[in-house]
């Protein structure tokens, strides 16, 4: 008896419609576009969605189909040119591939295109189109998705992460894949309910191990131990998207009971409003942030600025983090990362060794903060490629471009000519720099960080310069959000 064929593909972009920075082709081809039998290899062994489609497909006998696979590094809207070619080549794919008999996606879910508000949602409108109404479509998306009913009406099943820093990536991949498996077998009819209160939670408010994410998944979990249901999911959604569909969505799927599915989706949406004011906070100012410094014993003090997170949007050359490291005499310490290509090309020129005169960061737009004019030592020259140690993407390679480690003061700034995340320790010990031996680790990010910074930290300060990502929604000028919602009108 042949296996089932299944396809599988891979597009996500967590959109933040205020960036400046465009998502076109050459933008999504340098974060690294896996075609073919490609997709298999490159991602079998990570702690990726894709390997947890992998594992499942060879526990179920399933003949997997690959096309296509790419993590876009979050920034502005995708490029009409770009969606449409991305799009156009999963679509081209399983019309190629025919006949399929299942398909399963990893996608973001807070995907805007300049053409399609619901990026997401069209292309499972057009996944749809192609395969029929007869080929069953599941797809994992991340926690911090804008659910809208489009996508849950296109696809069969709809899955999220459990998980704030994403470290159940692969689970969530297997367990998609299981689900595909049983509906390819007849044994589940799925039906799916999507409850969104008015809200609109910020993310450093949203990791999984504490209150109130943590209320909500507890109370998901035990939801999930009635065998009628297949799955709960509660994303958190991703504000900055703006679009209608931004905001909390609770999304529940059981066998073949609507009802139920309804009625369980109320009741986490009404949880979850009930706990809206623990989605908010959690911000130290940099007054407070000097003090703390101040008062560690040893380090080191995990120092994050969450308003120029380049996984959710932000240009990654803020330097307000050096500027306040520098104003107060903090030493040892390391900063991931400042993006300023033009001082990586001056650096390279210089050589290792060299000392040098730059105006450094600020140069992307006049939202986050003037650059600095720094002296410094350029201590290491690198590609900038590194493996992730974990446990978040462990096993997956990031590429900063080139790198350079400078010395500022006795602060160790790595500068790039991309913009990432720092989320793992080896983006530090990869150019030479050992963590745990720093008073203060400065990173820009919002929560993926703590999976791998919060074991060495003695102690973890967010604070917030000017930028795109932080924590106050007011400052960011919404066109396409619903109205009202909270916490920016009274509910």
């Amino acid at each position: 008896m042949a296996r089932p064929r299944v396809a599988i593909a891979e597009l996500s972009h967590e959109t933040n419609a205020f960036a400046r920075t465009r998502v076109d082709l050459a933008f999504a081809e340098r974060c690294g576009i896996v075609r073919g039998a490609e997709v298999i290899v490159r991602h079998r062994d990570t702690a990726t969605v894709i390997a947890g489609f992998i594992d499942a497909a060879q526990e179920a006998a399933l003949e997997l189909v690959p096309l296509l696979a790419v993590w876009i590094t979050p920034a502005g809207p995708v490029t009409r040119t770009a969606y449409e070619t991305l799009v156009g080549e999963v679509v081209h794919g399983l019309q190629a591939a025919a006949p399929i008999d299942g398909v399963l996606l990893s996608l973001h879910g807070a995907m805007v295109a300049e053409h399609a508000l619901d990026a997401d949602g069209e292309l499972l409108r057009r996944v749809r189109s192609a395969v029929g109404p007869q080929v069953p479509v599941v797809a994992v998306l991340d926690l911090h998705a804008n659910v809208s009913p489009l996508m849950v009406e296109q696809a069969d099943v709809l899955i999220g992460y459990h998980t704030y820093p994403h470290l159940d990536q692969r689970a969530r991949g297997q367990q998609a894949a299981r689900l595909l498996a049983r509906l390819l077998r007849r044994e589940i009819r799925p039906t799916v309910s999507l409850v969104k209160p008015p809200m609109l939670p910020t993310s450093q408010c949203m990791t999984t191990d504490r209150p109130p994410m943590r209320v909500l998944l507890d109370r998901a979990q035990q939801l999930e131990s009635d065998p009628r249901v297949l799955d709960v999911t509660i994303a958190g959604g991703f504000p900055p998207a703006d679009v209608p569909e931004a905001g909390l969505s609770a999304l529940v799927t059981t066998d073949d009971d609507p009802v139920l599915a309804q009625q369980l989706a109320e009741e986490l949406a009404a949880l979850a409003w009930e706990l809206r004011y623990g989605f908010l906070g959690g911000v130290a100012t940099w007054e407070e942030a000097a003090e703390a410094i101040r008062s560690i014993r040893r380090g080191p003090l995990v120092l994050v600025d969450i308003a120029d997170n380049p996984w959710s949007g932000g240009p990654g050359d803020s330097v307000e983090l050096l500027r306040f490291l520098l104003r107060e005499g903090v030493r040892p310490a390391a900063l991931a990362l400042v993006r300023d290509p033009d001082v990586v090309n001056y650096c390279f020129a210089a050589g290792t060794g060299a000392t040098v005169e730059v105006l450094l960061g600020g140069k992307t737009d006049d939202l986050h903060g003037p650059p600095l004019q720094v002296r410094g030592i350029v201590r290491l020259l690198s590609d900038g490629r590194y493996v992730n140690a974990g446990p978040m993407l462990a096993g997956v390679t990031v590429d900063l471009g080139r790198t350079v480690v400078l010395r500022v003061d006795g602060i160790d700034v790595l500068v790039t000519e991309r913009a990432e995340s720092p989320i793992d320790l080896n983006v530090f010990r990869a150019h030479g720099i050992e963590p745990t031996e720093q008073r203060v680790v400065a990173l820009k990010g919002k929560g993926h960080f703590r999976a791998a910074f919060e074991p060495i930290a003695e102690r973890i300060v967010l604070v917030e310069g000017p930028g795109i990502t932080g924590s106050d929604l007011s400052r960011l000028p919404f066109r396409n959000i619903r109205r009202p919602i909270w916490p920016l009108d009274p509910l």
